[in-house]
């Protein structure tokens, strides 16, 4: 799926209007009476009469679909009491019609300019139901009054809120929430997900996330944006790599973990689980021969390849190098530690090696300065958010900013995968950037990811691009989660993923997606 900024999303609507020819009144109605459907399924087991939602609008595009939206739950039976941000003569031209049809149908409505911040604060608290039309996806930077206020009341109503494709006060395309916002129970986006809405923390501000089909061709959506994308259902099972029926316990995915040392025994061996897991038929686990025999204790699947007990750099290499000869893929990090001999190993390795590489935890520690030694390779960086500034510098104040762009131009300049993980991880190449949405708080804990890179691993072993083997292991992992959650649990423990993944596959096959072809449930 399609993921676009508010800049991709003007650039779909003008195109859509300019050369296919559907007028903007169109999309426009479209869009008013997906916000009025969603809008009627949240009132419609409500009792009373009548039932009065609150209509916030204002004066732009994004009003006129609150408009819309009003005029439809008018003819449903609702009541819609509208609150305009602004007269008829400083709306724009679309807005200003919807206005005028609803004056004409002799709706109920203010201007909040013109009344008393107690008529509006009891006007929303007398409705069942919020609808934000403040500002749409074409404002940016901090609110201003009275718009501050406003959002303030909405928030303090106690209502549940639909917003109208992006809550007020939100930026769209970057995640960023540079002041006060709407916080709203669902949000209809049109045409496609707007990228900073899939983002904290913006994504906490905007609840469940609808898209409405309102008629923009996915060709035009595909050719306007292009980069960014929502890792689907139908994606993942379209690339999940599956065994040919020739496939011996190599060929099915080879993969190599270097990892491991005398305090962090754990690690490398949840990788190996996750690998094994996800389907790699030979993993051996390469390291230290001070770790070995702890390590052994706890592996039955896994080979053991411990490296020379020497003080030699290069003699370590040498020996990585011949282990990972025929690897399929390398995860190199897990537990490794951050000694300076240990780091040198890393980084003269990862500059010796051709083979598809994983590249986590103590290993991102190495590379941080040294982010050259990576540049062109077959590789997945695989940082958290603190691994990841330490990887930036001096840069690292970029990530807060906009965590999609720094994650973009960080995976550009090096040419290699960057799954940057954390709630919504970000999986970042040269040509194209993804938002995995599954996932929830039982990852947090420690050893989870572990496993995800040990599953990246099985997913590049099996013949997947880094931007393939990154997005399916991001996507399945927190399916898995979200599968565990499923079944009430309260907490987990990193070794309950791999047992759970081939479970959680079934699950997802299974369960039903939110979509009519008009509104579809995104998160």
């Amino acid at each position: 799926m399609n993921a676009l900024t508010a800049a991709e999303m003007r650039a779909a609507d003008m195109r859509t209007v300019d050369d296919v020819g559907i007028p903007e009144s169109i999309l426009m109605e479209s869009a008013g009476r997906a916000v009025a459907d969603l809008a009627r399924d949240f009132v419609d087991d409500l009792e009373g009469d009548p039932i009065r939602i609150a209509i916030v609008a204002g004066p732009g595009n994004n009003g006129g679909d609150a408009l819309v939206a009003a005029r439809h739950l008018m003819q449903l039976g609702f009541e819609p009491d509208v609150y305009m941000a602004a007269k008829a003569s400083d709306c724009n031209e679309l807005c200003r019609v919807q206005l005028d049809i609803m004056e004409g149908l002799g709706a109920s409505i203010s201007y909040l300019r013109d009344q008393s911040p107690e008529f509006f604060r009891s006007g929303l608290r007398a409705a069942a139901l919020i609808v934000d039309g403040l500002l749409g996806t074409g404002a940016s930077g901090p609110l201003r009054e009275p718009y501050k206020s406003w959002v303030n009341e909405i928030n303090i109503a106690g209502r549940e809120v639909i917003a109208v494709d992006a809550p007020t006060g939100v930026d769209p395309s970057s995640g960023g929430v540079p002041g006060p916002a709407v916080t709203a129970t669902a949000t209809v986006t049109m045409a496609a997900p707007k990228v900073g809405l899939l983002l904290y923390p913006a994504a906490s501000y905007v609840g469940e996330l609808w898209v409405a089909n309102i008629g923009i061709p996915p060709s035009v959506l595909a050719e306007s944006g292009g980069r960014y994308h929502v890792m689907t259902k139908e994606q993942f099972f379209y690339w999940l790599p599956h065994r040919s029926p020739q496939a011996d316990k190599r060929t099915a995915g080879d993969v190599v973990i270097i990892g491991g040392s005398a305090n962090f025994v754990g690690a490398p061996v949840m990788a190996a689980q996750g690998a094994l897991r996800a389907g790699a038929g030979y993993v051996t686990i390469a390291c230290p021969s001070s770790a070995a025999a702890a390590i052994s204790y706890h592996t039955l699947e896994p080979v053991l390849a411990p490296w020379p007990a020497t003080d030699d750099a290069q003699t370590v290499v040498n020996a990585l190098l011949e282990t990972t000869r025929h690897a399929g893929a390398v995860v190199i990090g897990p537990g490794l530690g951050r000694d300076e001999f240990t780091q040198t190993i890393v980084r003269s390795y990862l500059a010796a090696t051709a083979r598809p590489l994983v590249v986590d935890a103590d290993a991102l520690f190495a590379l941080s300065g040294h982010t050259d030694i990576i540049k062109d390779k077959k590789a997945v960086l695989t940082p958290h958010a603190g691994e990841f500034a330490r990887l930036l510098g001096e840069h690292a104040d970029a990530a807060i900013a906009n965590r999609m762009k720094a994650a973009d131009e960080f995976a550009t300049s090096l040419d290699a995968t960057l799954l940057l993980k954390g709630p919504r991880s970000i999986i970042a190449t040269k040509e194209a950037s993804y938002v995995n949405l599954t996932g929830n708080s039982l990852l947090a804990t420690a050893g989870s990811g572990d496993v995800l890179s040990g599953m990246t691993g099985a997913m590049l072993a099996a013949g997947c691009s880094s931007r393939q083997a990154a997005a399916i292991a991001a996507f399945w992992h927190g399916v898995t989660s979200d599968y565990l959650a499923s079944l009430e649990k309260h907490s987990i423990t990193a070794s309950d993923i791999p047992a759970a993944l081939q479970d959680a596959l079934k699950w997802l096959d299974e369960r039903e997606e939110d979509d009519d072809g008009y509104l579809t449930r995104v998160v």
